[in-house]
C-alpha cells in the first residue's frame, strides 16, 4: 500500500528536459492528477525522494493504477500546470 503522507514530486518530460507539476505530499499530488486528462498523464511520473523502499518512481500503468486505488485518502489537490500535449 502507498505510503500517502510520503513527500512526492510529480514531473513531465517535456522536449527532452524534466519539469516539475508539483510538490507536496502522495495523496495530495494523486488528487491533482486526478483531475487531468488521461492523456495527459503520458510522460507524467511520480517520485517519492524520500522513500527507503520500492517502488520509488510510478509512471505508465503503475501510476493510472495509484490513481485508482480505493484506499487513498481525502486529500487538497495539489494545484497542476496542465501538461503540455505534443
Amino acid at each position: 500500500m502507498p505510503l500517502w503522507n510520503e513527500n512526492a514530486v510529480a514531473v513531465e518530460r517535456r522536449q527532452g528536459e524534466t519539469v516539475i507539476l508539483g510538490e507536496g505530499t502522495l495523496a495530495a499530488l494523486v488528487a491533482g492528477l486526478r483531475t487531468l486528462r488521461p492523456g495527459a498523464l503520458n510522460g507524467v511520473r511520480v517520485s517519492m525522494p524520500d522513500r527507503r523502499v520500492p517502488p520509488f518512481i510510478l509512471e505508465g500503468q503503475g501510476l493510472v493504477e495509484l490513481l485508482k486505488d480505493p484506499r487513498r485518502p481525502e486529500a487538497l489537490p495539489t494545484k497542476l500546470p496542465a501538461p503540455s500535449v505534443e
